[in-house]
């Protein structure tokens, strides 16, 4: 589903600015239609767009003159994006080829490198300024993003293990001859204090036995009358609870969900505690390692494995942060299926341990998706 830019209100921003009160308080919602604004960008609307570099230093969102990305150099394509764990767009994965005499390949760029520029016409830009050099040395990105950092972590700790080898020796020393003095004044005190010990300790277990034997007889004695009484209260408990069920209504979570100009309330679905043979669940760090494309078209299953349709896109705010995702559902085909967004913190994502696999869960039906208000991107 990868769409060129316009001037659509598409929801992922990059400049990461508040939006003003009315949509931050869209952001806690969850389900059905979700407000967006028009500085907005879907996160597979951003994968494919090309990348401009300007020798000159530009201001972001800045309007420039219509064909004036003609007199910059086009760098290449964004083959993905990198999302922290707490859900931050922090780079893009630009692929490069065919540019200063540099093969295919990617690099990638801080989000704080990208600048967003609009022309006359409305049309928006993404321009670095960097120079030969600066591309030319960039580190090809590799995945995933973890490997190498055991090395790094100890590649920097041994210029301290160098410095500090002599003094750690030298303290060797000198606490060993401390302790080896410490220990024979020690010793004899030790022993005269265990004598002491020892015949405290005889006399008060000769003390202590009798009064154990006694406590022990009357616990057992109320210890009985107690399960006696415990065994009638759970009883009544067991009725009241019952009672109470049936009579008191349930409070449940409710959360407001933007439909185009109407607010909806529903309950906020539980995340499934969902296990599988050879899976297991995505933490926080795991699912700010997958892109968008690790998790759009993958098919979103029911309790019982049954498939209630599929991730058609991810919105991420203006903040950055992941927090809603668009379901098809229904359909045949591809025809008529009916867009619905809920929350991040609905659904449940199980990883292969031996593999790339993921399956995701929702605690619903396909005919309870399908009931609640369509998604529809403005």
């Amino acid at each position: 589903m990868k769409r060129f830019l316009s001037t659509t209100a598409i929801v992922l921003t990059m400049s990461g600015a508040a939006t003003g009160a009315a949509f931050a308080e869209a952001h806690t919602e969850g389900f059905g239609n979700v407000a967006v604004e028009e500085t907005d960008f879907l996160a597979s609307d951003l994968i494919g767009m090309r990348i401009y570099n300007s020798e000159a230093e530009m201001e972001a969102d800045a309007t420039i003159e219509a064909d004036a990305e003609k007199e910059w150099d086009d760098i290449g394509e964004i083959n993905d994006i990198i999302v922290s764990q707490e859900g931050d767009v922090t780079a893009v994965i630009l692929g490069v080829g065919g540019f200063l005499g540099m093969g295919e390949r990617d690099v990638s760029i801080s989000m704080d490198k990208i600048k967003i520029l609009t022309d006359e016409d409305g049309d928006r830009f993404l321009v670095v300024t960097t120079s030969k050099e600066m591309l030319e040395q960039s580190p090809e990105f590799e995945r995933p993003m973890v490997e190498g950092m055991d090395k790094v972590e100890n590649d920097e700790a041994k210029p301290m293990m160098t410095e500090t080898e002599t003094e750690t020796e030298e303290t060797a020393e000198n606490v060993e001859a401390e302790t080896e003095e410490m220990a024979q004044e020690t010793e004899a005190e030790t022993e005269e204090m265990a004598a002491e010990v020892e015949a405290e300790t005889e006399e008060m277990a000769q003390e202590t036995e009798a009064e154990t034997e006694e406590m022990a007889n009357e616990v057992e004695a109320e210890s009985e009358e107690m399960e006696q009484e415990a065994e009638v209260m759970a009883e009544e408990a067991e009725e009241n609870t019952e009672a109470a069920v049936e009579s008191e209504p349930v409070e449940s979570e409710n959360t407001t969900v933007i439909t185009g100009d109407e607010t909806v309330e529903r309950d906020l679905l539980p995340r499934p505690e969902v296990e599988r043979e050879g899976y297991e669940a995505a933490g926080a760090e795991m699912i700010g390692q997958m892109s968008a494309e690790d998790l759009e078209g993958t098919p979103v299953y029911g309790a019982d494995d049954e498939t209630v349709g599929e991730i058609d896109t991810l919105l991420i705010a203006d903040d950055g942060k992941i927090d809603r995702v668009v379901i098809n559902v229904g359909g045949f085909l591809g025809l008529g299926e009916k867009p619905v967004a809920v929350t991040f913190d609905e659904l449940q994502i199980l990883k292969n341990v031996e593999g790339d696999d993921v399956r995701i869960y929702i605690d619903s039906t396909e005919e309870r998706l399908e009931s609640q208000p369509e998604y529809e991107e403005k």
